[in-house]
């Protein structure tokens, strides 16, 4: 499988957004926070999606350089996650410092969560 983050890979919809903050479980490793929702098999595995809070970044160019550092890390680290034959996976990567990280230890954060976001997809019952 190849390292790549295409769009089939996104989470985009408002509605999948709002489902996944109404009723999605969690996982936090500073600086990053993990909402997910393990859902009935679609045609995807897993839709990620990268959220930067506007109150802490008020400029737009620091937000998306958080995105980008979130999303390469997810990237680069992808193959943790085994994808379930049962289920889809929706997940919400949200940056929760209030200062600028730096890659490193972002990559090191998803890291420890993605391990974790396996397992819970992997002890999912029918």
């Amino acid at each position: 499988m190849k390292l790549t983050f295409g769009k089939n890979e996104k989470l985009k919809s408002r509605k999948a957004f709002d489902e996944l903050f109404s009723g999605g479980k969690t996982f936090v490793s500073h600086p990053v926070r993990f909402v997910y929702r393990i859902k009935p098999k679609e045609d995807y595995d897993i839709r990620v999606g990268v959220s930067v809070g506007k109150k802490k970044f008020k400029h737009a160019v620091d937000r998306n350089l958080l995105k980008r550092r979130c999303k390469e890390a997810y990237r680069l680290n992808k193959l943790i996650v085994e994808p379930s034959p049962n289920y889809s996976v929706d997940l919400v990567m949200i940056y929760t410092s209030s200062k600028h990280q730096p890659f490193e230890k972002i990559e090191e954060a998803i890291k420890i969560l993605l391990p974790k976001l396996n397992e819970a997809i992997q002890t999912k019952k029918d």
